[in-house]
């Protein structure tokens, strides 16, 4: 079975000899915009669609499908090294120098890179179909805002890149994080206005933006934003589309949420004629490279997700070292066939639950608890004190999104938990200034108008 249509794979390769997603400098933006934005590339429908799917192929990158999980893992109180020696990211003392860190920063800034210039290529095309040209568009704001929404948690304050054109790019100040979410929340509604509804557009395949990834993202950003209502309302226009989306029960190796097109999937990043992903293949593989740091101790007994989503490492002589993540099966192998999943409907559940419990709605909260419960065969909450749900719904989602998309470095920041948590871990050399990334040193070097954040 195919993993992905020959559309994409001449996609892919016509980016490849486009060259857009080819950046050097800080903020990976080392071509002139009359290069890439030229009337060529936007005349044709096929070129234009080649432009937004260049998109997505930078999404294939060491971040999304790597560091986001392991690197904000480490940085949180959720994965530790097996070796048991600690590293710059599970100490939490990252120096301004290091290359990861400037990787991440870069392949977020490539991908916004690449959106801009379709969103600005195809405004100015004359020749492209209108309705199209609003999709492509949508598309690439969707992109840019998720780019926005990592750059501006992990580092704050961060240049706010809206074109193409390094003259103004490059010595860019940095905007707050009031002013880069006030861009996202701009994005994000105006792509779920152009977006499609359903994946047709797509060969029925969950790897490009729709309406619902769009309202996903808008729940999840007024969540943290503290828009409780927002939050709500948004998470519930998903949960809503039934036929779309539904929670898996049944929790196998053959039936998960990160399966290829399951319907708990909103958006998943398309690799090219592979059935794997790099997470089983190379980031959690079954020798357990990174541990969970509570192990066993995270779950209730009975937790289909300890026992579907974990696997035991011990060391050559059979000593017991933990447990680590084994969300993805697929060690570049034929099957199951998988993808990197970066939205799926659990979130939706409990950004809703915590919503309503902010809200008074308790047992609105209670209901999308025990959705998230029941689905791994716990048994439901009948807790009624609000405080007591808010703590409920943070272990929650600490055992759901484990080694996933960085949220609990996330969650502990957005909750104001992050010294509580951390500055009692003895492997952790904590200060309250780590919650922020350092700026790469390159960027630094490059841009003077960029001011580093506080401790480094």
């Amino acid at each position: 079975m195919k993993n992905i249509s020959t559309k994409y794979t001449y996609i892919f390769s016509f980016f490849l000899l486009l060259g857009l997603t080819s950046c050097d400098d800080a903020l990976d933006v080392d071509l002139p915009s009359n290069q890439l934005s030229s009337e060529s590339v936007y005349s044709t429908e096929s070129t234009a669609e080649a432009a937004v799917n260049g998109i997505y192929q930078s999404m294939v990158a060491d971040f999304y499908y790597n560091r986001v999980h392991s690197v904000l893992g480490q940085t949180a109180d959720e994965l530790v090294p097996r070796t048991g020696i600690a590293n710059f990211y599970s100490s939490n003392e990252i120096p301004e120098t290091d290359g990861t860190i400037n990787s991440n920063w870069g392949e977020l800034y490539k991908t916004i890179y690449n959106a801009n210039n379709v969103i600005e290529g195809i405004t100015k095309s004359t020749t492209l179909n209108a309705s199209k040209s609003r999709q492509w568009i949508a598309e690439a704001k969707f992109l840019r805002a998720y780019s926005y929404f990592y750059l501006t948690n992990l580092w704050g304050n961060v240049p706010l890149v809206l074109t193409t054109n390094v003259d103004v790019s490059a010595l860019l100040p940095q905007s707050s994080q009031e002013t880069v979410y006030a861009q996202i929340l701009l994005d994000l509604t105006d792509a779920s206005k152009d977006l499609p509804t359903n994946y047709g557009n797509y060969d029925d395949e969950r790897i490009r933006a729709t309406k619902w990834a769009a309202e996903a993202l808008l729940a999840r950003v007024n969540l943290y934003l503290g828009k409780w209502s927002d939050a709500a309302a948004h998470a519930s226009a998903v949960i809503n589309e039934t036929g779309a989306y539904k929670i898996i029960t049944g929790l196998t190796s053959a039936n998960s949420p990160f399966i290829t097109n399951n319907q708990e999937s909103i958006l998943q990043i398309p690799y090219f004629n592979v059935n794997y992903t790099y997470e089983g293949g190379a980031v959690f593989t079954t020798g357990g490279t990174l541990l969970l740091r509570k192990g066993n101790a995270l779950f209730e007994t009975g937790d289909a997700r300890k026992t579907n989503w974990t696997i035991d490492i011990r060391d050559r002589n059979g000593v017991f070292l933990g447990i680590a993540p084994n969300k993805y099966k697929n060690a570049f192998g034929n099957s199951p066939i998988e993808r990197s999943t970066i939205l799926r409907l659990a979130e939706l559940y409990l950004i809703r639950a915590e919503a309503r419990v902010r809200s008074n709605d308790i047992t609105g909260a209670q209901q999308d608890i025990n959705v998230i419960r029941n689905r791994a065969l716990l048994g439901s909450t009948a807790l009624t004190d609000p405080n007591q749900l808010l703590d409920l719904i943070a272990l929650e989602r600490q055992r759901e999104f484990f080694a996933e998309n960085g949220h609990r470095w996330l969650d502990l920041k957005r909750t104001g938990k992050l010294d509580e948590t951390l500055s009692v871990l003895s492997d952790k050399i904590w200060k309250t200034t780590d919650s922020l990334f350092p700026i790469p040193e390159p960027a630094m070097r490059s841009n003077p108008f960029l001011i580093q954040n506080t401790g480094y």
